[in-house]
């Protein structure tokens, strides 16, 4: 059965979230991996019975590797090499900087300067995704020995599947739509949207008919992104709460616009790692440094989703309400129009 490389992709993301093994190839190698995080004592064991007397690796972000004064050789991922046996809470603290106090002698480590580094830089993009830990560990693995592990139904894929960007891809499927009248307003719908690579579902909350009402005129928008402290919380941290009340009462009370709804958790990261970068925060890092020693860049929220839903409301020109430039770039980049920025006051 032929698998387009989105499906490919949400397998693999499934697996890793669930604590499975998968097997990446590139050019005739194989290599097993698995996210840190959802490795478990048992299942280490497994893999190392599979790598036997093979050294094998583990990939971390150069934000992580520069925290743990690992040396780097390539712009987007570090491979450090593992020669002897180790444990599985010394895997844990590699990969979650929450444990750097209660394992402050990790190392000396040896990275690798050469060998697949496009393998383990997809492997952490796999894992962000799945909203984990971006740290993996790859064994190289014999042809043998793979023939054998597919036969057990680990996911498989060749990198090169896992870049191609389809035309099916350019748009996201509405899975479903039903009037939802809020504060008295009847015309209001709210549509559901399902990310194909990871099953994410987001949501579009539209005010009455803007392609109709004012079919020549930028549409009213606003991409919110979740914020489980903030929206429904209050959280003091932030601001998010608030910009959500605010948009959705311009919207309301104009008549019109769209306001997207991305579950995009802590700029990309996921709950569970933005409450990690809280953690970071009480003991005196700001977020950027918390996301970095995380192992994660400032922002990883993905965009491109945001410009999908629109193109399947048809909607391609807009009033972008926001106070963040580089969302406005971000929309553009991905065939959006941004006609005016409205700021959040």
């Amino acid at each position: 059965m032929f698998l387009s490389s989105s499906e490919i992709s949400s397998r693999l993301v499934s697996d890793l979230r669930l604590g499975l093994p998968i097997i990446l190839y590139d050019v005739r190698e194989y290599f097993l991996i698995a996210a840190i995080e959802t490795l478990y004592s048992e299942k280490l064991d497994k893999i190392m019975e599979i790598a036997k007397n093979q050294n094998f690796e583990i990939a971390i972000t150069n934000r992580r590797a520069k925290v743990l004064n690992v040396r780097i050789y390539n712009e987007s991922v570090t491979r450090i090499s593992i020669r002897e046996k180790v444990n599985i809470q010394l895997l844990k603290a590699i990969a979650d900087p929450s444990k750097d106090l209660d394992y402050p002698l990790k190392g000396p480590f040896q990275s690798e300067r050469n060998g697949k580094f496009n393998v383990a830089s997809v492997s952490l993009s796999l894992c962000k995704k799945a909203r984990l830990l971006p740290a993996s560990i790859l064994v190289n693995i014999p042809k043998s020995i793979r023939d054998e592990l597919v036969s057990s139904q680990i996911s498989e894929s060749d990198i090169g599947d896992l870049k191609v960007k389809s035309e099916e891809t350019k748009f996201l499927p509405n899975l479903s739509s039903a009037q939802l009248p809020i504060s008295g307003q009847q015309n209001i719908s709210l549509s559901v949207f399902r990310e194909v690579t990871d099953l994410t579902e987001h949501y579009a909350i539209v005010f009455g008919n803007p392609k109709i009402t004012q079919p020549t005129e930028p549409v009213l928008t606003r991409v919110h992104s979740a914020c489980f402290t903030g929206d429904l919380l209050g959280s003091e941290k932030c601001d998010c709460g608030e910009q959500f009340s605010v948009s959705m009462s311009k919207m309301r009370n104009e008549g019109n616009g769209i306001l997207l709804y991305l579950n995009q958790e802590g700029r990309g990261i996921g709950l569970a790692n933005k409450m990690r970068a809280y953690h970071l925060q009480n003991i005196g890092f700001d977020t950027v440094d918390a996301n970095h020693r995380l192992g994660f860049e400032d922002d990883e929220r993905d965009l491109e989703i945001a410009a999908k839903i629109l193109k399947s409301l048809g909607v391609s020109d807009i009033k972008l309400m926001t106070n963040n430039p580089k969302k406005i770039e971000l929309l553009t980049d991905n065939g959006i129009t941004v006609k005016e920025r409205v700021p959040l006051i």
